[in-house]
Formats: structure tokens, C-alpha cells, sequence
């Protein structure tokens, strides 16, 4: 596809800019997708943005990070810095985020939601692991070949069988471990079903239709917001290139972005419809693990 600007070009600084496909939220189809708001619509704040792309009922399930999660996490970390130490190790992992501090990380199937704070993750990331030795890194992960292999329809998952990282894992799911693991992919090959079948939904497919008539209104003509940043050249700074000015102002002026993870939403469940016994058992491995880290945090770590 051949990026067209009917006007002057202009090069600006570096940035990649890395589309992720995805989806899991509770919402049937918002029937206001039908009917669009009055425009100009206002830019939503980044926490707006978050809770709107957090929707999509598979997203929920996989990327709202929530005080349930902290706690899970809070005491598998527990777990595993105990587990070390008995094994003459000291581990000193990075702490549990926040849920209600916590930047949420999650997939952006339809391109750019906004140009503020781009850039900013790459600030608070964390500094890389430190080699540790040999022993280190058994006493964490097992000895080397001795893994379990779990495999879906699409990806092949494997993970220690022994060590500090199995055991902390194996406190927290006991012989769920593998199935939790199982879920988990068919969560994200749901995301990639769900993302197929909105290409073919009539509403997104208008609310596309609507976002291309406004980007070439703005003299950038292009199939799609995943297609003009793939054109971007690599020297294209996204916060000032006037594509991606464009983009960010049609996908609010056409109320793209509500439209679309609306009836992504709906793709997304309509897969978990097809698929009962993933949520099911999902909720009911989370709710044991909850279960075992309130323990875990009240001192009971057995």
C-alpha cells in the first residue's frame, strides 16, 4: 500500500510503532454504534482510552490488571523469594504493580488512540536481569531440558517442570498448572478469531468507510489505520507526522475507536459463547488461586 499525501512531505525523527492484534471484556454490541454521537466528539483522557480498549471481553480476561491479580501475583512472588532462599539464593524481584497504579498494558488492534505520552513505557521499564551462575539459574528454572510442553492449535507453550519458578507456579494452580497454561492459549487464539471476524462486520466495516472519507478530507489517503502506519517511513517521528495527526483526529471526529472495540466486543464473545468451558474454568482456577494467596499473604505459606 502506497501511502499518498497530496501536499508537502516532511521527515521527522525515529519511532517504530508496533501494532498488536488481540482481544476480552462483558458487553453485548453497544446499540449507540448504530447510531453514532454528534461530532466533533472530545479526545478521551488515557485512562478513558484504557477502560474503552479494555472492553472487548477477552482483553478483560487477559490485560485488566486488577487487585485480585496484584494479590495472586504478590503472593506467587512470595512464594518463589522464599523457595530461593531456601536454597541458599537470594532473589530480589521487581515489585508487584499496583492495580490502581498500574499502566495498563493491553493490545491496540486499530493503530494509534492518541499522541500524548508516546514513548513513555520505555521510561519505567525495568533494568535487565542480571546473569546470575549456573547453580542460580537451576535452583530457579530446573535443570535444563526438563520442561513441560503444552500446545494449542496455534502455539506451543513449555515451561520448567522443576525448580523455584514450577514450585512457586505449582503453589498457586496445584495440578491446574497446566491447564491454566492451556486457557491462556486459547484466550489469545480467540483474540486472533475474534480480530478475523470483525474484518467482515458490516458496522466496522462503515466506521472504516468513515475514517477513510475524513483522512482524505485531511489529504492522506489510506485502506485502513493499521495500513498508514505500516507506510509510515522509518524516520517518522508519530507524534508530529500529519498522518498520524490525521489519523488521531478522524478516529475522534467519526467516533472510530468506540465503534470498533464495540463490535469487537461482540466477536469476542460471540467466540467465548462458542467456547463456555474456557471462562468456566478459568474463573474457577483464579478463585482457587485467590483463595491460596490470601493465605500466602496472611503468613500461611505451607
Amino acid at each position: 500500500m502506497a501511502l499518498s499525501f497530496h501536499g508537502t512531505r516532511r521527515h521527522i525523527a525515529a519511532c517504530v510503532l508496533t501494532a498488536t492484534v488481540g482481544a476480552t471484556i462483558w458487553a453485548l454490541a453497544d446499540a449507540r454504534a448504530e447510531n453514532p454521537e454528534p461530532r466533533p466528539h472530545r479526545p478521551l483522557s488515557p485512562a478513558a482510552l484504557a477502560e474503552q480498549g479494555l472492553r472487548p471481553p477477552i482483553y478483560t480476561q487477559l490485560y485488566a490488571w486488577t487487585q485480585s491479580g496484584e494479590q495472586i501475583a504478590t503472593a506467587q512472588q512470595q512464594v518463589l523469594v522464599a523457595c530461593m532462599a531456601e536454597r541458599g539464593f537470594t532473589l530480589k524481584p521487581a515489585p508487584v504493580a499496583k492495580a490502581g497504579d498500574a499502566a495498563v498494558s493491553r493490545p491496540t488492534p486499530f493503530g494509534l488512540e492518541t499522541l500524548e505520552e508516546i514513548g513513555a513505557d520505555s521510561q519505567t521499564q525495568a533494568p535487565p536481569e542480571q546473569p546470575q551462575g549456573e547453580a542460580f539459574n537451576r535452583a530457579l528454572y530446573g535443570k535444563p531440558g526438563n520442561e513441560i510442553s503444552v500446545k494449542g492449535n496455534l502455539l506451543k507453550v513449555t515451561m520448567p517442570a522443576r525448580g523455584c519458578q514450577a514450585d512457586a507456579e505449582k503453589h498457586m494452580l496445584g495440578d491446574g498448572r497446566v491447564r491454566w497454561t492451556e486457557l491462556r492459549m486459547q484466550l489469545n487464539e480467540g483474540e486472533q478469531t475474534a480480530y478475523k471476524w470483525l474484518k467482515h462486520d458490516s458496522l466496522f466495516r462503515k466506521a472504516n468507510e468513515g475514517w477513510r472519507q475524513c483522512m482524505l478530507t485531511n489529504r492522506v489517503q489510506a485502506k485502513d489505520p493499521l495500513d498508514l502506519i505500516r507506510a509510515l517511513p522509518p524516520d517518522a517521528d508519530i507524534r508530529t507526522h500529519p498522518a498520524t495527526k490525521a489519523d488521531v483526529h478522524c478516529k475522534q471526529d467519526t467516533g472510530y475507536l468506540r465503534t470498533a472495540y464495540a463490535r469487537l466486543a461482540v466477536m469476542q464473545q460471540r467466540w467465548l459463547d462458542d467456547h463456555p468451558d474456557v471462562l468456566k474454568d478459568r474463573t474457577a482456577l483464579r478463585d482457587s488461586q485467590l483463595r491460596i494467596a490470601r493465605q500466602v499473604l496472611q503468613g500461611q505459606i505451607g
